[in-house]
């Protein structure tokens, strides 16, 4: 796969208006203090992503790779354009056949990681009940670092970790994709039979099993258990791209001035918010891995 004949295919998809960007509206601050930088972004275009969309049981339809708008066919994804993008190339990942969004396959999964690896994008997960609003399996896909990745981690053992500095509680889990894979999975099935972990979706019932939000970079992914969907400091869905240290503003008070009110200790406060802290999550790792 050529990563720059990804782009061109995006970039004529750009020009033929399939693809709503319109980067002279928007707006970008970043906001440094201590070791986590963020990035807080202003795309008007990006509200609008919900407006008149047909919720049907396939969503994308079939033969998802004959679309217009596909830009690259893996083994069991495809790679697609986001209509509405929040930056230039961001794309989603989605898995050939339909299946829902929270039925997680290992093969999918696995692919995600690897490619992630042989070809140095990033990509995050959402879950139905952390975000997500196509019920139909993919990643996000963006072609420029996270803002996290700039965080110093810690190994526990050869492959399981934590990035300490992080607001939230989470798990790094690096070494090969095998190994990545294999232990995502594990934690995925502890996870999902803990009583301790439930997450508080949007429409304020608890989810049955626990959720979690995924961001894959390099030979990395950061597992973060999630306690909220939404935030009530700015009463919106906190997905992996905030998660990554990225914040978009769609609608704000004024569009003078789209970041007023917002300073970096706010968003931090959103990532605790709607994460456990970082013993809770330790301790849960450690009961695991004694």
């Amino acid at each position: 796969m050529s990563v720059e004949v990804i782009k061109d295919s995006w970039d004529k998809l750009w020009k033929e208006g399939l693809i709503h960007y319109y980067p002279k509206e928007n707006q970008e601050i970043t906001l440094c203090s201590g070791l986590f930088s963020l990035k807080l972004g202003y795309a008007p275009e990006r509200a609008k992503r919900f407006y008149g969309e047909r919720r049907t049981e396939l969503p994308l339809g079939t033969e998802i790779w004959n679309r217009k708008d596909c830009l690259y066919e893996f083994e069991s994804l495809v790679l697609l354009a986001n209509n509405r993008p929040v930056t230039r190339y961001h794309s989603i990942l989605c898995s050939r056949e339909y299946h829902p969004q929270n039925e997680l396959s290992y093969t999918e999964l696995y692919e995600v990681t690897r490619s992630v690896e042989e070809h140095g994008f990033r990509s995050f997960l959402n879950l139905a009940g952390t975000a997500a609003t196509l019920n139909h399996f993919h990643t996000q896909v963006l072609f420029e670092p996270f803002y996290i990745e700039k965080l110093p981690y810690e190994l526990f053992c050869e492959n399981l970790g934590a990035i300490p500095q992080y607001p939230g509680g989470n798990i790094l889990i690096t070494g090969n994709t095998e190994k990545r894979c294999r232990l995502l999975f594990e934690l995925i099935q502890e996870l999902t039979i803990s009583k301790t972990f439930k997450t508080i979706k949007k429409d304020g019932t608890r989810s049955e099993t626990p959720l979690f939000s995924l961001l894959f970079w390099e030979d990395k992914i950061l597992f973060i258990p999630r306690k909220k969907e939404v935030s009530c400091l700015i009463d919106s869905m906190v997905g992996g791209l905030e998660l990554s240290g990225h914040f978009l503003i769609t609608s704000p008070v004024t569009t003078d001035n789209p970041f007023e009110g917002f300073h970096q200790e706010t968003l931090i406060n959103i990532i605790e918010e709607v994460t456990y802290n970082q013993n809770e999550v330790k301790s849960f790792l450690q009961s695991i891995y004694q």
